[in-house]
């Protein structure tokens, strides 16, 4: 089925109709169950654009109040990029979502875990493996291994430091290679192929294919699909652009420095300014300004 929108969208999707919470729920569950969670069940939407920032570069795909079987609950933020910008993007939308879940009434008690699940559609680095998962770990400077920091309240309860901070999914698509093990690698197939094997185990595949098939969408539908595929790539065209630019800056101001070296290097010869000037493209100020330095 070729046909299949892209994840990130079907998400957003999904989440428009309280039936097809299971697929989202069997996805979640299914990744981080892979580090030790239970199962969850969506108990609530967030609003994903309440930063005041710039809402095409900052707001998540998605914001999830998420309940396991024994009643804990957590916050759960997926999100998609483009480019390496991504850990920056990550860090800024916990964060304004852990500060944004907290009424003005609360206290720092209140606060709830947040998962933050990153969907990737580029490889990164050196990096092979399609997965990967970060948390915040406590222990002793002067040990290498982790402790597990217990804070106690007034004797009266104890939590563990790892329960507080946010952790990390990170997701590249492209680099998943393909081979089926478990429901997991059933998902990272789907994000990478936008296609359901006929021998998929998963009890939410058939429902992912019959649900997210763009041609089964409404005109209106397709519409704010195509809508919302142009708004994802002038996000990541916006971004390329933007380390593009930093790039170039940077490498303007490494040749600047280059040209400084060399000025001052010519200046201990007893190279005359218009011979610098020539050789280096510095102005007779700033090649004054240098040679005053040196001498000082």
């Amino acid at each position: 089925m070729s046909d299949l929108v892209s994840f990130d969208y079907a998400i957003k999707y999904l989440l428009k109709d309280k039936g097809d919470y299971d697929i989202v729920e069997g996805f979640i569950s299914a990744l981080i169950s892979s580090c030790g969670y239970k199962p969850v069940k969506i108990k609530a939407l967030l609003e994903s654009a309440s930063n005041k920032e710039s809402k095409e570069l900052k707001s998540s795909i998605a914001d999830l109040v998420v309940e396991d079987d024994a009643g804990n609950k957590y916050i759960v933020e997926i999100d998609r990029s483009y480019t390496s910008l991504f850990l920056h993007k990550a860090c800024f939308n916990s964060s304004r979502l852990i500060v944004d879940s907290i009424s003005s009434s609360d206290d720092y008690s209140t606060i709830k875990k947040i998962i933050h699940i990153n969907l990737l559609y580029f490889p990164f680095g050196n990096i092979k493996a399609p997965l990967h998962y970060g948390k915040t770990i406590f222990h002793e400077i002067d040990k290498a291994h982790p402790q597990n920091l217990h804070i106690a309240d007034l004797g009266m309860r104890f939590f563990d430091a790892h329960n507080i901070f946010p952790e990390y999914f990170v997701i590249s698509v492209p680099l998943f290679n393909d081979v089926i093990k478990d429901e997991l690698d059933e998902w990272l197939y789907m994000m990478k192929h936008s296609e359901v094997k006929e021998d998929f185990k998963s009890p939410y595949m058939k429902k992912v294919a019959d649900r997210l098939n763009v041609l089964k969408m409404t005109p209106a539908e397709r519409k704010e699909y195509t809508a919302y595929r142009n708004e994802s790539l002038k996000e990541r065209d916006y971004i390329v652009s933007a380390e593009e630019k930093g790039i170039e800056i940077g490498k303007a101001e490494g040749k600047a420095e280059e040209k400084i070296a060399i000025a001052v290097k010519m200046l201990s010869k007893g190279k005359d300014i218009e011979e610098i000037m020539d050789f280096t493209g510095l102005s007779r100020k700033e090649i004054e300004n240098l040679e005053s330095k040196t001498k000082s």
